[in-house]
């Protein structure tokens, strides 16, 4: 099962690090949450779906409308979206000329950006252009128009319709909403509920800044806190969270292990990304994963 769109900062790569970092008893968990607050892509949410069948319920936000409209469209109305995607895909693959294809795609991308919210058609779109648009990113310009070039791919894989149809029944199990990251504290909250949080990356060192990936509003310090904040309400209530971010430091001091000082866990990964979230020649940067309770102690043992 594979998320239907590319996205920045997929964890994809990071998936086995992340299964080592589990409860240790949680596939024996009965009728168990599973929550993201920030689901981009839904590589971890597609992964924890089809491996663990005692997650009963699962609950997943982004600040992304357009993302998050495709999400809701793949749960309840998949066959109009794949009849449009379809007619894309086949005109598009069978261009051969460089030119042509290049201008088919920005015809398209005008297409889109025309469109109305609601227009059946807008997802179909939006899932063609990611996977045809350069390194899958979603970027808008100030008038809020999708702006991202071509990526000028031999042979992209544009959707596979079993897969497609895989992901909506998946969903049928899944709450599906569209804002800030605190408002998902009102639909959860017992014992039961594992909280993964892939929030947007704090740069790395004052030195590095971060590519503005596709919110344009921005991710701060002062953010960061908040959900720090959130995590220790999370905490008290007795649910399991696993936070994923940048290794990042101020003047050599750790800002996540100051921030998760008091009882939480950090644990230091290597992970490749292919889309490299750091303005840095390093592809292979440090990437901490924090949890709420301790980590399993065969972690080297299960892959």
């Amino acid at each position: 099962m594979k998320p239907f769109v590319k996205w920045a900062g997929g964890k994809t790569r990071l998936l086995k690090e992340i299964e080592r970092r589990l409860p240790a008893d949680f596939d024996e968990w009965k009728n168990a949450t599973y929550v993201e607050p920030f689901v981009g892509g839904g590589s971890v949410l597609f992964h924890m779906l089809k491996k663990y069948n005692n997650i009963t319920r699962a609950v997943i936000n982004d600040i992304n409308p357009v993302l998050m409209h495709a999400y809701e469209q793949i749960k309840d109305n998949p066959s109009q979206i794949l009849t449009t995607l379809m007619s894309l895909r086949d005109e598009y693959c069978s261009i051969s000329d460089d030119k042509a294809r290049e201008y088919f795609y920005y015809r398209a991308r005008k297409t889109f950006n025309a469109m109305r919210f609601e227009d059946e058609q807008k997802v179909s779109f939006f899932i063609f252009l990611n996977h045809t648009c350069f390194n899958g990113l979603y970027r808008e310009n100030g008038f809020g128009e999708f702006n991202v070039p071509h990526g000028r791919y031999k042979s992209p894989t544009i959707f596979e319709e079993d897969n497609f149809w895989t992901l909506h029944e998946c969903l049928q199990k899944v709450e599906i909403n569209c804002g800030d990251f605190g408002e998902i504290l009102r639909s959860i909250g017992n014992e039961s509920t594992f909280i993964y949080m892939d929030p947007p990356y704090r740069p790395v060192s004052k030195e590095i800044t971060m590519f503005t990936l596709y919110d344009k509003s921005g991710f701060k310090d002062l953010d960061q806190i908040r959900l720090k904040e959130i995590c220790d309400v999370f905490s008290n209530q007795g649910c399991k969270i696993m936070l994923s971010n940048s290794d990042s430091y101020d003047d050599n001091v750790s800002f996540f292990e100051n921030l998760y000082s008091n009882g939480y866990n950090i644990d230091r990964v290597k992970v490749t990304r292919m889309i490299n979230p750091y303005n840095s020649k390093n592809r292979n940067p440090k990437e901490v994963i924090i949890t709420n309770y301790p980590i399993p102690n065969n972690i080297n043992e299960q892959y």
